[in-house]
């Protein structure tokens, strides 16, 4: 790495250990008073909502692979979308156990990822992907396993792939329970990823 690139990469960190820093002050000083958070939400804020990203603009600046910086049981609701998959499974399990902690006894988990299984379907049909290769920087060919690298690997962004069973799987093991399938919601889902949206709802245990 050269010298203009490690300044760089240095002067990053220590801007987003600024705006993390900020965003606890701000937390301290006012806690949130709505009860439902979107995490990995971009640089959007939303009525009703508290937002979190590592970037400027969300509600809460904060890099997901820390604890989340809010006390246990502060929301109803925590969403998120096309985000799971950008983390490696140890920061995958340690982020579902955060937000488990952040929800109420009862609270809900609402999620949408890429359905891994619509591209294992198309190369296994050898039929035409063409429609789910939309993100143009990540497709290198229309070739069958290049269906499955677009989608795995999504130009060097994805970590970790999910279909129905292991979704539920690992929320489950995070300590989530009812983990089912739901249908889009235009209140919080893209439409723009519909075409490629697996959808899940989770529940906190009451007990909990």
């Amino acid at each position: 790495m050269s010298a203009v690139a490690m300044s760089r990469k240095l002067l990053g960190l220590a801007q987003s250990r600024v705006l993390a820093s900020m965003s606890l002050v701000k937390l301290k000083l006012k806690p949130p008073v709505v009860r439902q958070l979107e995490i990995g939400s971009g640089p959007v804020r939303k009525d009703g909502w508290v937002t979190l990203d590592m970037c400027r603009g969300a509600d809460v600046f904060w890099d997901m692979r820390r604890p989340l910086p809010f006390a246990d049981a502060s929301f109803d609701r925590v969403y998120c979308s096309h985000v799971l998959e950008h983390f490696a499974h140890r920061d995958l399990k340690r982020l579902l156990q955060q937000v488990l902690r952040i929800l109420r006894p009862g609270g809900r988990f609402l999620v949408a990822v890429p359905d891994a299984s619509l591209y294992i379907d198309a190369y296994l049909k050898r039929s035409d992907a063409s429609d789910l290769l939309r993100y143009r920087p990540a497709v290198v060919s229309g070739q069958p396993m290049d269906v499955l690298n677009y989608i795995f690997y999504m130009d060097d962004q994805h970590r970790f792939m999910f279909d129905r069973d292991n979704l539920a799987h690992h929320c489950r093991e995070a300590g989530f329970e009812r983990c089912a399938p739901r249908a889009f919601d235009p209140e919080v889902d893209s439409a723009a990823r519909d075409y490629e949206s697996l959808y899940m709802v989770c529940h906190k245990p009451e007990a909990a």
